[in-house]
């Protein structure tokens, strides 16, 4: 799909509609719930989970305001794709390869994209709520994070 001088995969726009509508519908919930939010909220959580920070309810929109400021920032980025840093992509000798690294490379942002909302709306429902995230959480994260760059990496390293 073509929009502007760009053209899309269809699951890299159901990728970033995913995004938006989570961050869309986390601000909703926010507002809805703002005079059920405690006055003091957890801030910060160590590497246990466990809570070592608190401060007023207004923190709560420090993540979904992060979360706003990637999103914006990333979508900007889909429709620049000579802004990217795309690994090997010198390298590349036909066309038709450096159009499947830029598009995977696309895909990887979207899903990254994706991740750190979802991420984001996890700790911010915590929040809420006063709780500790998992303890599964930190490895979770990383574990997501570091497999996709990892995947993508090896992906783009097999292009020719």
């Amino acid at each position: 799909m073509r929009i502007g001088n760009t053209y899309f995969k269809i699951y890299e726009l159901v990728l970033a509609a995913l995004s938006l509508l989570t961050l869309v519908a986390l601000t909703i919930w926010l507002l809805i719930r703002w005079n059920s939010i405690p006055d003091i909220i957890p801030t910060h959580f160590g590497a246990s989970g466990e809570v070592d920070a608190t401060g007023g309810k207004g923190n709560i929109w420090l993540l979904p305001g992060l979360g706003w400021l990637i999103w914006i920032t990333f979508t900007v980025l889909d429709f620049f794709p000579g802004a990217w840093n795309v690994r090997g992509l010198g390298e590349i000798q036909s066309e038709a390869g450096k159009a499947k690294a830029l598009s995977m490379t696309r895909t990887f942002l979207e899903v990254i994209k994706l991740l750190i909302v979802l991420l984001f709306t996890y700790l911010t429902v915590t929040q809420v709520h006063g709780g500790s995230p998992s303890p599964l959480f930190l490895p979770l994260v990383i574990f997501l994070l570091m497999g996709t760059s990892i995947v993508h990496i090896l992906l783009l390293s097999r292009l020719k």
